[in-house]
């Protein structure tokens, strides 16, 4: 976007946006006027998005929103002024987080409805770092990027009406605002004590941009994923500090107008980060002034490693959080052998207020209390305990601690020690929740996968009353912990049951309590459960994949089946094999590779949509496995070019590449006829 010449600027500012279209960045020239290119890549809608994340999103973690999130520390009580496009102020995980006024439009004298995408993708950022504060929607430019306002006339309505943060995702030179504008901004700053913070501009310079340069604002420029400079930001001795703001590969997920979802990059992004993360120190330390407030961000940011100046660092909303202790160690992993547990992990991800001095090893038998089995003040990332006994299933906690106190509380790591593998135990916790979608199954994984690795959960379902079979609803991956049931119906009484199984056999089933769906629910008449009893037995040639209609179903409303087959050690990889009708319950794949594990998936399609896959267990072929086609050959010399696309119709195109690819398929097969004989 641009601003246009307003009635007393008569000058253009670019708004910091940098929009994904398609996975290609649109950018503007580097000069003063040039408009940004404003598209939005829309990922998902509220019924399927959860948010706020932080979740196992590269930007909340970068900055350790989750563990402000873990003190308690939520941004309550602070209210935030957001000078921007507006906020859809009626999205479902915005309309709870709004200032009680909501706000004001300062283009058309009404409610700062947004029509552009920009401003409510910057409050959405807010809202994840800072559930709880409110937020102000100052609408100061329309959608059209053609008429910008007085840009002082919503500061100094931010300032009447209480606000405690200003943000500002735009920026340009600084005779692109006016004298007023200025004033107000100190004025708030010097006279109530508000915090303004600001976008240092996408323009990859260290020459000045306003207002991120002025005394009284925080300004903050954009980091990628990687924790470098994003490739558009600006730079400088001028900047305060630098937030994430995405880039050609990683970008910055948050809110849409229309209760959707979507991506972009730029310090418009990064600002907000450091927004929330202001309000997060707000309330934790209300009594603190505006200076107190950015010399804290400032001097607990996380350092950088980066040729131009981007400010002191990262912003740090755990310290933000008032956080002192150390964060959880990161990636506890476990080695069990026959009569000893080997632990190792990673340092956490901040330190707290002072150096770790050591590391606590914790234990117990599962359900008993834990206790400190070993101390040490030294830089030790494993511990060997070798005080087990076998078949007993042992849980283990790992701590850092600092002059302050020990760390936040980690997470819990099962091991039993055994000579041969078992069956898993049961998942823990199955839990049910009702929605107008249908019931949503949950659960927790075993404490013990039996000494081989889990690969798959099945999930039960009976309907109370009728003959109590319980019917298999789906196998899932055991990346999986639930599963929405869409094909309940009203009055009807469910319960639901899950079991863990592994190459030596399926566990007991866990249960969930029972649920009546009540009489009010609206069914979904087209709604497709998973294919059920999906299994793959290899034969001299191929692979026989079968599986049972989806429960409930007579494949009346059904289209196809699809089949995916996943290399086993690539457990989200899966490529589709083929489809066949209804009415048809298996499907022979020629294709498979000798001395390869794999597992097979099926989804069952109508008109609708696709349902959850539904997979087998791991299938082995052995060597000298021979398909029972040349062309099984072929295509998995396709699969290995996949990132090109190239497919067995386009081989005729091709010329001498498809010649050189049947070439090598003929060899690969006459090979495996040789040692076959």
């Amino acid at each position: 976007m641009a601003m246009k010449e307003s009635p007393l600027s008569k000058v253009k500012i670019s708004f910091l946006i940098v929009i994904l279209i398609f996975s290609t960045i649109a950018f503007p020239a580097n000069t003063e006027n040039s408009p940004n290119t404003v598209e939005t890549n829309t990922v998902g809608s509220s019924e399927e998005i959860e948010f706020p994340y932080p979740g196992d999103d590269w930007a909340w973690n970068m900055i350790g929103t989750e563990y402000a999130h873990q003190k308690g520390v939520t941004g309550e009580d602070v209210v935030i002024a957001v000078l921007d496009t507006g906020i859809d102020y009626n999205h479902p995980d915005l309309e709870d987080r709004m200032w009680e006024d909501i706000g004001h439009d300062f283009v058309d004298d009404g409610e700062p409805m947004d029509k552009d995408g920009h401003g409510t993708h910057a409050a959405g950022i807010i809202s994840s770092v800072a559930p709880d504060a409110e937020l102000m929607a100052l609408r100061v430019i329309d959608e059209e990027d053609e008429e910008w306002v007085d840009l002082s006339e919503p500061v100094e309505f931010a300032r009447e009406n209480g606000a405690d943060i200003i943000t500002m995702s735009f920026a340009g030179k600084e005779g692109a605002f006016t004298p007023e504008f200025k004033r107000e901004v100190d004025e708030a700053h010097d006279q109530d004590d508000i915090v303004n913070v600001a976008a240092a501009g996408n323009e990859d310079t260290d020459e000045e941009y306003y207002p991120a340069a002025y005394d009284s604002v925080i300004g903050v420029s954009a980091l990628d994923s990687d924790m470098s400079k994003a490739y558009y930001s600006n730079y400088g001795d001028w900047i305060d500090l630098a937030g994430p703001g995405g880039g050609r590969e990683d970008q910055i997920f948050s809110t849409l107008p229309g209760d959707d979802y979507g991506e972009m990059i730029g310090t418009s992004m990064a600002c907000p980060f450091v927004a929330g993360s202001a309000a997060l120190r707000m309330n934790a330390e209300p009594e603190e002034s505006n200076e107190e407030i950015k010399d804290h961000l400032m001097n607990t940011s996380i350092s950088l490693e980066t040729d131009e100046y981007l400010g002191s660092g990262l912003v740090n909303a755990y310290r933000a959080a008032g956080g002192q202790v150390p964060t959880p160690i990161m990636n506890l992993q476990i080695e069990i052998n026959v009569s000893s547990v080997g632990l190792s992990w990673d340092e956490p991800w901040d330190e707290g207020a002072s150096p770790i001095k050591g590391y606590r090893i914790y234990r117990s038998e599962y359900g008993s209390e834990l206790e400190v089995i070993r101390e040490f003040e030294e830089e030790l990332f494993e511990y060997e305990d070798e005080d087990v006994e076998e078949n007993i299933t042992y849980q283990y906690k790992v701590t850092a601690f600092n002059h302050h106190g020990e760390s936040l509380e980690s997470d819990l790591i099962f091991a039993t020690p055994r000579k041969e593998s078992v069956v898993p135990s049961s998942p823990r916790d199955v839990s049910l929740e009702f929605s107008e979608d249908g019931i949503e199954v949950a659960w927790s994984e075993p404490i013990d996968d039996g000494g081989t690795m889990i690969q798959r959960y099945n999930l039960y379902r009976r309907e109370l009353g009728e003959d109590g079979e319980m019917n298999m609803l789906a196998g899932l991956s055991p990346e999986i912990s639930n599963y929405l049931d869409k094909t309940v119906s009203p009055e009807s009484e469910y319960e639901y049951a899950v079991s863990a199984e592994n190459e030596i056999g399926e566990s007991v089933k866990a249960f969930s309590d029972p649920f009546l769906v009540p009489e009010n629910h609206q069914t979904h008449p087209k709604a497709i459960s998973s294919p059920r009893n999906v299994s793959a037995e290899v034969l001299e040639e191929s692979v026989q994949i079968s599986w049972s209609i989806p429960v409930e179903d007579s494949d009346s409303s059904i289209t196809n089946y699809n089949i995916y087959r996943g290399k086993f050690e690539e457990q989200n990889d899966l490529k589709k094999i083929g489809e066949v009708g209804p009415g048809t319950y298996e499907f022979i794949d020629d294709t498979a590779s000798e001395k390869t594990d794999y597992y097979y998936a099926v989804e069952a399609e109508n008109e609708e949509g696709v349902s959850i896959r539904s997979r087998s267990m791991m299938v082995s072929t052995p060597e000298g496995f021979s398909s029972g086609e040349i062309h099984g050959f072929i295509q998995n010399i396709l699969d290995r070019f996949e990132d090109v696309k190239i497919s067995l119709v386009l081989l005729p195109l091709l010329g001498t590449a498809s010649i050189l690819i049947l070439i090598v398929g003929l060899w690969e097969y006459n090979d495996k006829r040789s040692k076959n004989r």
